[in-house]
């Protein structure tokens, strides 16, 4: 069942406990309203006054006592003759017969006079007088009718203002709901282009509305890069395995002739199949990151970390100048596992594609209370701005022929952001054509309190992390 058609089912239930509410209501006014009337025919005619008023000769002082109610005798013969009649009503005669006893007092009609209905009892003198005593229902009718045209106009006052509620409720929120609900079976039976119409500002279907297109565009977004990255992987790894099988075709039909020919197929095999491992390793290690996959975190010596990174670059490099400014007593908090591979891959970046007289400065620097930040800078040819926003991305190259003719995967920066987005972190990129360029991550600092900077030339240890 749909929300509106409850909405519907409780507004007919509403209405259906007014009526019954009111109803009863008026059931019980009217019935307090001739309880009423029943106490004061019954005092009457029990009451020492009708019998001074019967006695009285002329009847003077009935009126002023009596004003509203009916009293009359039967004469000897059986007809009612009245002794006091209502001054709003003097023509009322009740339709009661000489032979009726009514002890209690009951509902008649009348004879004559404006009203139509009377509370009437009867009762006997002491001389065997039988009175009737009555009064007109008239008064608590009219007050039943006006408690009810009260009653009619409040319940049809709540019916619109509930009306006009469900009406807003239907507006501002079911109506964007079903079309949200149009929209997500069109978008399951293949039209990914929908999207959710903007609600009304400020109300919880337009939140609703802005957080499924921002969902949806992710989503659209994350399928993208998805594909993206598929087309890029399958691409990468067709050229070695298009390599493998030319030269196990080569094999098949007779192979290299001389011993130099086959050295050259083994070293190039040998280099495609590493080139392949380096990919598939990098993917590998992407999707353990983006699963959570950092080891449990520790206090990390960031100095001593960048000092290891900076003598690996001038053992590769011995003729390139690498310089490292880092505040003694700097430490991170993380896997220093990671890190390190972290920072090796922006070293790594700035010694692959920049010309070896191109100087590169590791900086590390202590932002605020919380964060350490770590930079590559070269003194490069630097990147242009449309590249920029890209850089992080998984597979994206500047120059594709140029960086695959240089051994990369263009996945090292892409495990850099993942690597600083598993810590917390933060990274980015700034850089102009010819003014070099500056990589950079930024990590959650730990304890230390981060001595003054220090400049560091001198040779570092062997190289221990692969720069490839």
């Amino acid at each position: 069942m749909t929300l509106r058609r409850r909405l519907l089912l409780a507004l007919a239930g509403l209405a259906l406990t007014l009526t019954v509410v009111g109803a009863s209501v008026l059931v019980l006014q009217r019935q307090y309203l001739l309880g009423q009337i029943d106490d004061e025919v019954v005092a009457l005619a029990s009451g020492p006054r009708v019998v001074k008023g019967l006695t009285l000769a002329a009847g003077r002082d009935l009126p002023d006592l009596l004003s509203e109610v009916y009293v009359g005798r039967f004469t000897r013969a059986g007809a009612l003759v009245a002794v006091v009649a209502p001054s709003s009503d003097p023509a009322l005669v009740p339709d009661v017969s000489a032979t009726e006893l009514l002890a209690t007092p009951v509902e008649r009609p009348t004879v004559s006079g404006r009203s139509a209905r009377v509370r009437v009892v009867t009762t006997d003198l002491a001389n065997g007088t039988r009175v009737v005593v009555a009064k007109s229902t008239a008064s608590a009718e009219a007050a039943v009718v006006r408690l009810a045209r009260t009653l009619a106009l409040g319940a049809l006052a709540v019916a619109v203002v509930v009306g006009l509620v469900l009406w807003w409720v239907v507006r501002l929120g079911l109506r964007p709901i079903a079309a949200m609900t149009e929209t997500a079976d069109a978008i399951a039976a293949g039209s990914t282009t929908r999207r959710v119409a903007p609600g009304a500002p400020g109300t919880e279907a337009a939140r609703l509305g802005a957080a499924i297109n921002t969902m949806l565009d992710s989503t659209a977004a994350a399928q993208d890069r998805l594909r993206r990255f598929v087309a890029d992987a399958s691409h990468e790894l067709r050229t070695p395995l298009t390599t493998l099988q030319g030269y196990s075709a080569l094999h098949l039909t007779g192979g290299p002739r001389t011993a130099d020919e086959t050295d050259d197929a083994m070293r190039r095999i040998q280099g495609e199949a590493t080139r392949m491992s380096r990919i598939v390793a990098d993917l590998l290690s992407l999707t353990d990151l983006d699963s959570g996959g950092i080891a449990p975190t520790e206090q990390v010596d960031l100095p001593g970390l960048l000092r290891d990174v900076v003598s690996d670059v001038r053992a590769v490099q011995p003729g390139r100048r690498v310089e490292l400014v880092a505040s003694e007593g700097l430490v991170v908090t993380g896997d220093r596992d990671r890190i390190l591979q972290a920072v090796t891959a922006l070293t790594s970046n700035a010694v692959r594609h920049t010309p070896e007289e191109a100087a590169v400065t590791v900086r590390a620097t202590r932002q605020g209370e919380r964060w350490v930040r770590v930079e590559v800078s070269d003194t490069g040819p630097g990147i242009a701005a449309e590249h920029l926003p890209h850089l992080f991305e998984r597979f994206y190259r500047v120059d594709r022929s140029r960086s695959r003719a240089l051994g990369g995967t263009g996945l090292g920066l892409a495990i850099v952001a993942a690597i600083a987005t598993a810590h917390g972190g933060r990274y980015g990129v700034q850089s102009a054509p010819g003014a070099g360029a500056t990589f950079w991550l930024e990590l959650p600092g730990g304890a230390g309190s981060g001595a003054p900077e220090r400049n560091s030339n001198a040779p570092g240890r062997a190289p221990g992390a692969s720069l490839g």
